[in-house]
């Protein structure tokens, strides 16, 4: 329909129940040819959000660390009082939230609770009780990163010269994937049922009968109800999901609780508010036969209210200047839902009413609504898309970025659908405009073609409207998933600091295997673990980057025991690609060499 942002009209000639050739387009629109296709397309779209939520995965991290003290791998000679986890931005610890420090046997060291020192909420810092032995010791944190995402992981030191060893309590809680899958629904039923909220404006506007239609008042109120239902589920799961816990935790008091006590929490509560008053406002306003009044003036600030809800829970207040992005994420959710809403409610109940003065009336009002509103949509969604991917890279080799590519493609799709339905309207129809300024209706007559014609335009019609709102309610699927996804620039810093792994074989039928911590050129930890043949000796490595001509560099390995070998504070000062030399002595007489060819960002 109007999606392409053209302006066009509807025919507004004479109904004709029989559907004779001068009858309107409105008349052939077929309440049961709606609900058989509009099941079939729901099917449809039930299967791709599946799919979806079973191909993303539970999101990762969005704050990244920046710097521990101890460094990650560090080798010390005492132990410190304290240590203190570094990130890129402010992170919460509130009540489910913590930093924990073990030794090799699983023991908690810790003197207190974590904190920020010096209140700088970007660093999270525990005391060491003190005189503690010579040892490894794991840190494993979980914090609440500011897009209201869990943050976890471990960093390792020693002390002393015993070997770099993981304690079997070291790791950190994953995250349910169950829980993870359920929050995206609930979120995809929250943006769903706001967009189907947003067509309300017809109804307030120029379209007042709608309040009389049942269908227009259903689709409406299932909006209200859906994003409801959708911000409760959310307010319920994200407590688990915090805690790595599973679905029947949900309900925990002291997990919903936690959720309460956070900005996240806060802005759901806010939302259920505001969408109590705003149900308040339409109940009175939608009565039937009701004039318009002062009040129902209210019903704008109150959206938007709610549409400044969902931005302030996404990626906008990590993003500087976050004033920006909370306003132009809050623009283009009330641009979505006043596109989408008016598009369902003219689909669902203004067209089956079959009333073609009614059309005439409220279409050529909507087309230009629509047209702002994809204006605002291709602003606001390109700064966003610019402002989360970050880079070219990003946009091809990061979840984000693939998910924002998928979105753009399905936007084209439907400005191409909204372009070849203004075609065969203007096709179809030809054009009579009013005499006097101000007559609502704009006339139009059905040219004299062929029946067969006729029907096969009005055929493709429909459906591309229909597909246009599936098409639609794909692109809040991939939102949905966008916004559990860490964005561009911080994936690629995730995906550079994970380690680097490869083997070789070793001529007596062993293997060794080499790994680099980051995967990132700069200071790397070393790891060498051999597997098979005979016991080692003693093994010596050597790094070298042959497009630089750097190397041979000396790995000073020290061994974890008969089969494992490390090196921490190793400077590849380069990317590219590395080979490390490894050469095992068996015995005296036995030595054998094998080369690892890995690959640093």
């Amino acid at each position: 329909m109007a999606t392409s942002g053209l302006s066009y009209q509807w025919p507004c000639c004479e109904p004709s129940r029989h559907g004779n050739r001068n009858g309107s387009l409105a008349d052939h629109y077929d309440v049961t040819f709606l609900t058989r296709r509009v099941r079939r397309l729901l099917l449809v779209l039930a299967a791709l959000l599946g799919a979806t939520l079973l191909a993303a995965g539970p999101a990762s991290a969005h704050a990244s660390v920046v710097a521990s003290d101890p460094a990650d791998g560090s080798r010390l000679k005492s132990v410190p009082a304290s240590v203190t986890i570094s990130f890129d931005e402010q992170v919460g610890l509130g009540t489910l939230g913590y930093l924990h420090v073990t030794n090799q046997s699983g023991t908690r060291v810790e003197a207190g609770a974590a904190f920020h020192p010096r209140g700088d909420g970007s660093q999270v810092t525990v005391k060491l009780k003190s005189g503690l032995p010579d040892g490894t010791y794991v840190e494993s944190y979980r914090v609440l990163s500011a897009d209201s995402h869990p943050v976890a992981g471990v960093e390792r030191f020693v002390v002393g010269s015993g070997p770099l060893v993981m304690s079997a309590a070291g790791s950190p809680g994953s995250f349910d994937h169950v829980v993870s899958a359920g929050l995206d629904v609930a979120r995809w039923g929250s943006y769903a049922g706001f967009a189907l909220l947003g067509g309300a404006w017809l109804l307030l506007t120029v379209w007042p009968q709608g309040r009389e239609d049942r269908r227009a008042l259903l689709i409406v109120w299932t909006g209200w109800t859906v994003t409801a239902v959708g911000a409760v589920f959310e307010l319920l799961l994200q407590g688990a999901y915090l805690a790595g816990a599973g679905l029947r935790d949900a309900v925990r008091p002291s997990l919903v609780d936690a959720t309460l006590h956070t900005n996240y929490g806060q802005l759901h509560c806010a939302r259920l508010l505001l969408l109590g008053g705003l149900g308040a406002l339409l109940a009175l306003a939608l009565q039937p036969g009701r004039r318009r009044a002062r009040i129902e003036r209210l019903a704008w600030p109150l959206a938007l209210a709610i549409a400044f809800t969902f931005a302030a829970t996404g990626h906008a207040r990590t993003t500087d200047p976050s004033w920006l992005s909370l306003v132009l994420d809050t623009a283009h959710l009330s641009a979505m839902a006043i596109w989408v809403g008016g598009l369902v409610l003219l689909v669902g109940a203004l067209l089956a009413r079959r009333d073609a003065a009614e059309a005439a009336a409220v279409i050529p009002v909507f087309s230009r609504a629509a047209f702002a509103a994809i204006g605002v949509l291709a602003v606001t969604g390109t700064y966003a898309a610019w402002r989360g991917v970050g880079s070219w890279r990003a946009l091809f080799s990061t979840e984000y970025g693939l998910l924002v590519a998928v979105k753009l493609a399905l936007f084209a799709g439907i400005l191409a659908l909204g372009n070849m339905s203004r075609r065969i309207v203007q096709r179809r129809f030809g054009t009579e405009r009013p005499k006097r300024p101000g007559r609502p209706a704009v006339a139009y007559a059905m040219t004299d073609s062929d029946s067969s014609d006729q029907t096969a335009d009005t055929e493709r019609l429909r459906r591309s409207v229909l597909v246009e709102i599936v098409v639609a309610a794909v692109v809040l699927v991939a939102t949905s998933v966008l916004v559990g996804q860490p964005r561009g620039a911080e994936a690629l810093a995730a995906q550079d600091r994970a380690p680097v792994s490869a083997s070789a074989a070793l001529g007596d039928g062993g293997r060794v295997q080499v790994t680099l911590a980051p995967g990132r050129h700069g200071i790397v930890d070393v790891a060498i673990s051999l597997s098979g043949g005979a016991v080692a000796k003693s093994l010596t490595a050597t790094a070298t980057q042959p497009d630089q001509q750097l190397g041979p560099i000396p790995l000073h390995l020290r061994a974890d025991g008969t089969h494992a070998y490390d090196a921490s504070g190793v400077t590849l000062p380069v990317p590219g690609t590395w080979i490390i030399a490894v050469v095992v002595t068996r015995s005296q007489f036995d030595a054998i060499s094998a080369q690892v060819t890995l690959h640093l960002s």
